[in-house]
């Protein structure tokens, strides 16, 4: 066998090769870009959850400063199943609550609410924020935390 003939039959397999190495290459790429999109999810699901505790503290420190209200249960709303609604008024227990209802919905979204429910002596309140949360693999519609706080 002569050297063209070697040649001749060899030829096209290294166009081959790169492709089989260029498709290689993009199915590893399209998984590293899955893998960025689950990070940031997951990223976003951190920070709702951490806009969550410090807005349960932001209502806490309300409570604190309101000292008058906060031994007769004026503070306590339960945490509804449904829409969420803010009390009406000009109080200074109607106005903390809208408030912090407002800091929710905006840093949580639309179906972001919460509930408080003080009871005792010393007070102790505990304080509910749900929002959604179902972006997340495994992520629930109606994420909750809740805290327990001694006033």
């Amino acid at each position: 066998m002569s050297m063209s003939v070697k040649a001749h039959r060899q030829a096209g397999v290294s166009l081959i090769e790169v492709l089989v190495a260029l498709f290689v290459l993009a199915f590893g790429m399209l998984g590293i870009a899955g893998m960025q999109t689950m990070a940031m999810k997951a990223n976003q699901s951190a920070f709702e959850r951490n806009a969550a505790v410090i807005s349960a503290n932001s209502i806490v420190e309300r409570i604190r400063s309101n000292q008058r209200w906060e031994r007769d249960g004026s503070y306590n709303r339960a945490l509804p199943t449904g829409a969420c609604t803010a009390p009406e008024g000009t109080d200074r227990v109607s106005v903390d609550i809208q408030r912090w209802l407002g800091e929710l919905t905006t840093n949580l979204g639309d179906n972001a609410c919460g509930g408080i429910n003080c009871t005792g002596s010393p007070v102790f309140c505990r304080i509910s924020v749900r929002w959604d949360d179902s972006r997340v693999q495994g992520g629930a519609a109606a994420q909750i935390f809740e805290v327990d706080v001694r006033i």
